[in-house]
């Protein structure tokens, strides 16, 4: 128990999450998610196509490469669970777009406890609750797979 609590404060006292809702302090969320993703996936930049990876103790974690160029790339993060028709329901299922040069990645859309999120599109105060609130899951979610030792070696 004392190993996993020292993984915990080891992964998550680095990289603190903003706590004020700003846009300043989305600024820095953005900030701390890319720390996170690059600590998942080192390689991301030259990622292309739909990876997995088997963490300990919890479901395999889907990546996919949606777009990419020179400075960005954007990700699809999911979760694969069985369905009774024998499909499957890919869940949280969020986009993650990655600035490479600005080292920021934020959460753009997702489907989140049933509901779809899209922070683009909306004007105002609204826009930034979207924003804070899948860019916060994604923070807590990242953390979350490192605590569970997912990672994607070079690919």
């Amino acid at each position: 128990m004392i190993g996993s609590m020292t993984k915990i404060i080891s992964v998550t006292s680095t990289v603190p999450a903003p706590r004020v809702r700003s846009f300043a302090a989305l600024m820095e969320l953005y900030e701390a998610n890319f720390i996170l993703l690059r600590r998942l996936m080192p390689s991301m930049a030259s990622f292309k196509g739909l990876h997995h990876s088997q963490g300990r103790g919890s479901l395999p974690l889907y990546v996919e490469v949606l777009e990419q160029d020179k400075f960005t790339t954007v990700l699809r993060m999911f979760y694969r669970f069985p369905t009774e028709a024998g499909g499957f329901n890919e869940a949280p299922d969020i986009h993650v777009r990655v600035y490479h040069d600005a080292s920021v990645a934020e959460a753009v859309a997702g489907r989140l406890r049933g509901r779809d999120c899209v922070a683009m599109g909306r004007s105002g105060e609204r826009c930034l609750d979207v924003r804070w609130r899948l860019n916060r899951f994604l923070y807590k979610w990242l953390r979350y797979l490192l605590f569970r030792q997912h990672h994607f070696p070079k690919c």
